[in-house]
């Protein structure tokens, strides 16, 4: 390659000395490095690649000058140049689009990049810098448009290449390939409605090795697609604001950091169905938040949380999400898995809302081995099989020294960019020109490979007539997938027969090699091919890679069903496999196994040797999209699979001889088109110690044929587990039914209403899970001003598995008009260590008001001064008023369902004015069929004024206001709105 020295607007410099042949390295590579360390320090040489800086796209790189133009500029002249050459096509030519998908990089020397508006991030296109210092993209302070809402964005994800002329909109499910790589964003001061970036799209979407700096904006990250890699997120309102990645799957955040946010580390939305392994929340009022009335499959492996004023986590109870037809497959949708890790200084580790139910761990800082909430399946498929539901929490006492190694990563660091040589400037030196698509590339680079670690891919098409065969230290990269791909010559011999497959990249037993960055197509008729053999050891990684785009497809279609011509489905190959690993191991992150004519998309043999697969999406083959045989020892984090169509047939995952293997937080998933229904996802035979954590299986639509017959079936015994939903199941796992420990405590009522001038009381009801016993146990309380409080423990020791009571009475003013929120704090001794809980409890100051928008009657109106005013919420707006010739004008209010009524109030007059306020009323409630007195005011002149109805009968559902007193001068009621809380 070309080493260049990085500066802003400059880029020049020595030619790297490569590795002499046969040399190599004895060292492992790098599993982290310190904050902000760039992972690319050169910029290799690449003619498809947009330079920021060069003379057609000038920068200042100051970080005082304006430099939006010239990185807009860049990103879209990347994306036309992946259009034109149409190397990442998949959707190119359908669903309106002309041109082919685009898709480039951007280089960023190191420099300070001043943005004074929106970037938009075209489809596939990747900024990665380079340079010993990360370049940085800084909003200035105070910056026009960023001061208003929370949707000033500074990088965006689009959904289509670059188009002169069409708006963009944002990235969905069929924008793939995005990527923002080794820079930093920084958010200056006075911009509180700025997000660093709209990150939305498919697949092989990465954030990677990047700082967001957002100081008082408003978040790091909104939306979330697939990989958020070695990224931290300082300060905002929220670091990330998650919702389902399009168009539906997994988000994994590998060894991400979200610090000194103001309100949430990660606030959840719409089923966001993250995997978070090696996180670190800090520094934070909370943890992870969701939405009200949302599912979450939310995953939490080998992380910690520390200094979080509140719960590390709050979540929704199913009981408060709405149901639909189908209430308990919805809610059975609300999952948690918590996993090896740690907890220290934090108010909680689980809140559930509205209840309030809370769990805290055994001590100030505590290891949760296994903390869930949803159904758990235990001993599943053998005689003694048992389920529960609910939330377990199993924690032991740590210090927070040892979770440390929790956040140790096992991913290594890409090779030094100044090692890379460069496989086109190579092959150049030799005569030869590689990457055009046009001759075998193979020779040239199988000889760069055996004489250098690693191997540089520029951009482009190789095509490959023999399998590249790498040595134990070999290494090969490229930066973008989607426009740098290996190909086989189409009816390549060596890759002609089926029962004999050859790959197209082969590693060595026991090797250490990185494969990144690459596009593999084995081509239309190259039945035996294989896209990767990978025999590797466990300090290994493929990362970044995916096969061509192949949805399995009979010769023959019925009418109305896709057609030869339609993009994927022109391919009529038989291929044996795509990715294979053969008593191998190592990492494998954000892969994209979708040639859909290949017997299976994802096989293991015969292997002990660790593994560990990090979002890996698996989709489009006829039979099977993953196959385990003769495996120990793995673990598949976010696994996606589906169903498409005609490959209706294929069951998500195959498991023959296996044991001691985790599949966290997977989709098992079928289109809405599939032809037929399938009798199970996760087949086995002959396997235990198997443990799936949390899983998808639900839809709503063609249920016949899009939900999977069960989750998984003994394919010997015929034994099944039928739920499609499932927090927990274990096969064959010994001592499954993690011990619980820690204190439970959750209100009676998920909340209180209290009328003005009276009091509420209710009950906190602890439980003392273990181990050993709690003692000094006291409850303090805090209430709004003007609010009276108070709280008792009926005792101060609790032994395990004992319980305890706090009652809490709170009394309000007469005046009280908002709600508002009692705070609780539980004290208490373990083992000589002091522990807080946190807890919460809503007030409802008189209850809802039940009257807006309900159906009203009057006995006249003057004018257009209609009833439905005094009912529409607006408490200064428009009027009702009474006719001229009525003496005494009545208003009906129906509720619509009986309520407990607490408290009318009657907004009246005129506005702005002290005159002609409503005087006196009696109000009066429909009970048994008889309109009953409950409620009078006598000589009123103020607006509002507040009617207690704590004393009157339940279930009241029309209310009547009889105005005995309509104003002082001329008898007309005038009435701005009438609210009647209550509560049904």
């Amino acid at each position: 390659m070309t080493a260049v020295a990085l500066v802003p607007a400059i880029v020049t410099g020595p030619t790297a000395v490569a590795s002499p042949a046969g040399v190599t390295s004895a060292a492992a590579p790098p599993r982290s490095a310190p904050a902000g360390t760039s992972v690319y320090r050169t910029m290799p040489t690449d003619p498809t690649a947009v330079v920021l800086g060069s003379t057609q796209f000038p920068v200042h790189g100051d970080g005082v000058g304006d430099d939006t133009a010239s990185v807009q500029a860049a990103i879209d002249e990347a994306s036309r140049r992946g259009g034109e050459n149409g190397l990442g096509n998949i959707v190119g030519g359908a669903r309106g689009v002309t041109v082919g998908d685009g898709g480039g990089v951007v280089f960023v020397p190191e420099g300070r990049y001043r943005l004074s508006r929106r970037v938009d991030l075209h489809a596939s296109v990747r900024l990665i810098g380079f340079g010993a210092k990360r370049p940085e993209f800084h909003l200035g302070e105070s910056t026009p448009g960023f001061q208003e809402g929370n949707q000033s964005f500074l990088f965006v994800a689009t959904r289509r290449p670059y188009q002169p002329g069409t708006t963009p909109t944002f990235g969905n499910n069929d924008t793939f390939g995005t990527g923002l790589v080794n820079l930093d964003i920084r958010i200056g001061a006075g911009n509180p409605a700025a997000v660093a970036v709209r990150f939305s799209g498919a697949q092989m979407f990465v954030l990677q090795d990047l700082d967001i700096h957002v100081g008082d904006g408003y978040a790091g990250i909104d939306h979330n697609a697939n990989l958020i890699q070695r990224v931290r997120v300082d300060g905002g309102a929220v670091g990330l604001l998650a919702y389902a990645a399009s168009p539906g799957w997994q988000t994994t955040l590998l060894d991400t950091t979200f610090t000194g946010q103001r309100e949430a580390a990660i606030r959840l939305h719409t089923d966001s169905k993250l995997s978070l392994v090696r996180n670190r929340f800090a520094d934070a009022p909370a943890g992870i938040v969701a939405t009200p009335g949302q599912t979450q499959r939310l995953y939490v492996q080998d992380s910690v949380f520390e200094d979080i004023a509140g719960p590390a986590i709050t979540l929704n109870d199913n009981e408060a999400i709405p149901g639909g037809t189908e209430p308990d497959l919805i809610r059975g949708q609300n999952q948690l898995n918590v996993v090896n890790t740690g907890v220290t200084r934090a108010g909680a580790l689980l809140t559930t809302v509205p209840s309030g139910r809370t769990w805290a761990g055994p001590g100030p800082s505590y290891l949760v081995r296994d903390a869930t909430l949803g159904l758990r399946v235990h001993d599943a498929l053998g005689a003694d099989e048992r389920r529960a539901a609910g939330v377990v929490v199993s924690a032991v006492p740590a210090a927070p020294p040892s979770f440390t190694r929790l956040l140790t990563s096992d991913v290594p660091l890409p090779p030094a960019s100044d090692s890379w040589v460069n496989l086109a400037e190579y092959a150049a030196a030799r005569g030869v020109t590689v990457g055009t698509g046009t001759s075998d590339d193979h020779a040239i680079f199988q000889q760069a490979i055996d004489t250098h670690d690693t191997v540089y891919v520029p951009m482009g098409q190789y095509l490959i007539g023999d399998t590249l065969r790498l040595r134990p230290q070999s290494n090969l990269i490229g930066l973008h997938p989607r426009q740098t791909w290996l190909k086989l010559p189409d009816r390549a011999p060596a890759f002609g027969d089926p029962d004999r497959p050859k790959a197209m990249i082969e590693t060595p037993r026991g090797g250490t090699n990185q494969v990144t960055g690459l596009g593999l197509d084995s081509a239309r008729q190259t039945p035996g091919a294989v896209q990767v053999l990978w025999r590797s050891g466990a300090r290994s990684h493929l990362a970044d890679t995916l096969t061509q785009f192949v949805k399995w497809h009979p010769e023959q279609t019925q009418p109305g069903d896709p057609t030869a011509g339609d993009p994927g489905y022109q391919y009529r190959g038989r291929h044996k496999y795509n990715f294979w690993v053969q008593g191998g191991g190592g990492t494998f992150v954000n892969l994209w196994s979708v040639a859909g004519w290949a017997d299976n998309g994802f096989l293991v043999e015969d292997t002990a040797v660790r593994g560990r697969v990090y979002e890996v999406s698996v989709e489009h083959h006829e039979h099977r999209e993953v196959v385990l045989r003769r495996v120990r020892n793995w673990e598949f984090h976010a696994l996606q699979t589906e169903d498409h169509i005609y490959g209706w047939r294929s069951q998500a995952v195959e498991l023959d001889d296996v044991h001691d293997v985790l599949f966290g937080n997977t989709v098992f998933f079928r289109v809405a088109t599939v032809l037929g229904p399938y009798p199970y996802a996760v087949g086995m035979r002959n396997s235990s110690g198997i443990v799936i954590r949390g899983t998808r299986g639900y839809r709503p639509d063609n249920t016949a044929n899009t939900r999977w017959g069960a989750t998984v079936a003994d394919v010997v015994t015929g034994r099944t587990v039928p739920e499609l939903e499932v927090a927990y199941l274990g096969v064959g796992v010994p001592n499954e039914v993690p011990e619980p420990a820690g204190v439970y405590a959750a209100p009676d009522d998920p909340g209180l209403t209290v009328v003005p001038g009276h009091s509420g009381s209710t009950t906190v009801r602890l439980r003392n899970d273990g181990p050993g016993t709690l003692t000094r146990l006291a409850v303090g309380v805090r209430a709004p001003t003007g609010w009276q409080a108070r709280a008792a423990l009926d005792t101060a020791t609790l032994r395990a598995g004992g319980t305890a009571t706090a009652t809490l009475d709170v009394r309000l003013p007469a005046d009280a008009e908002g709600d508002g929120v009692v705070a609780l704090t539980l004290a208490y001794s373990r083992a000589g260590q002091q522990q807080e809980i946190p807890l919460t409890l809503p007030v409802r100051v008189g209850g809802e008001n039940l009257a807006v928008g309900a159906t009203v009657t009057a006995s006249s109106t003057l004018s257009t001064n209609v009833a439905g005013n005094a009912v529409d919420g607006n408490q200064t707006g428009g009027r009702w008023i009474s006719g001229s010739a009525d003496p005494s004008p009545t208003l009906t209010i129906d509720l619509g369902e009986p309520a407990d009524l607490h408290r009318l109030v009657l907004y009246s007059g005129v506005a702005g004015s002290d005159s002609l306020r409503v005087r006196a009323f009696r109000v009066d409630g429909l009970v048994g069929g008889v309109w009953t007195p409950i409620g009078t005011v006598a000589e009123n002149s103020a607006s509002p004024v507040r009617l207690d109805l704590a004393d009157a009968p339940r279930g009241i559902q029309q209310v009547r206001l009889s105005f005995t007193e309509p104003s002082p001068t001329d008898g007309l009621a005038r009435v701005f709105e009438v609210e009647i809380h209550g509560t049904r």
